[in-house]
């Protein structure tokens, strides 16, 4: 018996209709004027299909199929993977389509109801002025958002906010015996990890002016936020300063030269960029959703700091490259569709969200599998349990072996490299209010 599970997340769509499934897939929306809605409406905006499905195995992996008109032909486009031995309320994606006419769901391994409903809401216009990227740590841009960068180069800017030295184990060092002390080993490691995000975003164009590292500290930006006239040495270093990983920053920061790992410095710094950049769409951590405690904080961060600077961008995408207690999600191997994060979260201090969600091309997913393998942290071999447990995983899934592409050992090249890229978009205001 399939597990019962729905997911609910606090939606205000723009548009909103209901659809009808019929036993061959087939799509029938109530309202005739969103299903005749033009390609320069439907193209450019996130559309989700609210469906109740039930698997039917055990293991093998329930597939969604979109088959939608492309040139006037019937096109498979893309396939969400969704829980097997679960039964419940999913979204699925359809972000990318050119018209919602026509629709068709091909399945395997679930059945749906018949009642659907159509969702869709208005994506910000990403071309029409700064983009700002928060980064808590290097790789966290490319994870959450290389994709819409790529699409944008010349109009991003980058900020990673740590250098991501801290190393718990001289063990777990890059190069193994480079180092003989743990200090030694974490400050290179910040320094290689300050090089990647100065360099891996210049694969899709963005200038290397508009990339910015402040170089605070791994695992400290709470206690930041906290006890912001509080001196918090790495955790790794105790000597280190943030100075020391600004090498490659092209324009100068406010506590250059006196640089102290203080939340009131981050805080500084971030101002002085918010007030220069003046972003009209700044992409950050969801703190609801992402639970590692330096993305909570970094959006933190950025809220005090935007009260500091007075600057207030039109609208904030917000990402979740962690999830508590999930791994595998988006579910299904590389290059598959990127589903909702699978959440139970009927309210918010943000209010109601809105979906943002951004279609990849194949060239651009893979350009993002380059950019994360350009990133060392992501780099390694998983333990033994791992990988067995990963190729059962596999085996069961009921996709033939050769789908299951495997770009690295990291679990962010299945994960992260999708045909989309989500986020939720909320407006400043939203964020000002939230506890």
């Amino acid at each position: 018996m399939p597990i019962q599970r729905d997911h609910h997340l606090p939606l205000a769509p723009d548009w909103e209709c209901k659809a009808t499934i019929d036993d061959n897939g087939i799509v029938q929306l109530d309202d005739p004027a969103i299903a005749t809605l033009g390609k320069d409406d439907v193209r450019p905006n996130t559309w989700m299909l609210e469906v109740r499905y039930r698997a039917t195995s055990r293991w093998k992996l329930p597939a969604v199929t979109i088959v939608g008109p492309s040139n006037s032909q019937a096109t498979e486009r893309f396939t969400q993977y969704l829980e097997a031995n679960e039964t419940g309320k999913r979204l699925i994606n359809l972000t990318g389509i050119e018209s919602l006419d026509k629709l068709q769901l091909t399945l395997k391994h679930l059945r749906l109801e018949r009642d659907a409903i159509l969702l869709g809401f208005r994506n910000p216009d990403l071309a029409s002025g700064p983009i700002l990227i928060i980064a808590p740590h290097p790789d966290d841009a490319e994870l959450a958002a290389f994709g819409v960068y790529s699409q944008h180069p010349k109009n991003t800017w980058i900020i990673t906010l740590t250098a991501g030295e801290r190393l718990k184990r001289l063990d777990k060092q890059y190069w193994p015996g480079l180092d003989d002390s743990l200090e030694g080993a974490s400050q290179r490691k910040g320094f290689i990890r300050a090089w990647n995000s100065a360099t891996t975003p210049l694969l899709a164009g963005v200038p290397s002016e508009q990339l910015v590292m402040l170089g605070y500290f791994n695992d400290t930006l709470t206690m930041l936020y906290e006890k912001p006239d509080t001196v918090v040495p790495s955790y790794s270093v105790p000597t280190l300063k943030p100075d020391a990983y600004r090498n490659w920053n092209k324009l100068s920061l406010p506590t250059d030269g006196q640089a102290r790992n203080t939340g009131q410095n981050l805080q500084s710094d971030l101002a002085a960029l918010l007030a220069s950049i003046k972003p009209k769409t700044i992409i950050t951590p969801h703190p609801d959703i992402d639970p590692h405690a330096d993305h909570i904080a970094s959006t933190r961060h950025l809220l005090a700091a935007m009260q500091q600077s007075g600057h207030s961008p039109e609208s904030i995408l917000l990402y979740a490259n962690h999830l508590k207690s999930i791994r595998g999600f988006p579910r299904g191997p590389v290059h598959a569709a990127a589903g909702v994060w699978p959440l139970d979260i009927p309210n918010s201090g943000f209010g109601d969200w809105k979906l943002a969600s951004f279609p990849l091309r194949f060239e651009d997913q893979k350009q993002k599998a380059l950019a994360l393998h350009s990133m060392h942290d992501l780099g390694g071999s998983p333990g033994l349990e791992r990988r067995l447990k990963r190729r059962l995983l596999k085996r069961l899934s009921g996709l033939p072996i050769q789908r299951w592409k495997v770009y690295s050992g990291h679990d962010f090249f299945q994960t992260h490299i999708k045909a989309h890229e989500n986020y939720i978009s909320v407006k400043a205001s939203a964020l000002f209010s939230y506890k």
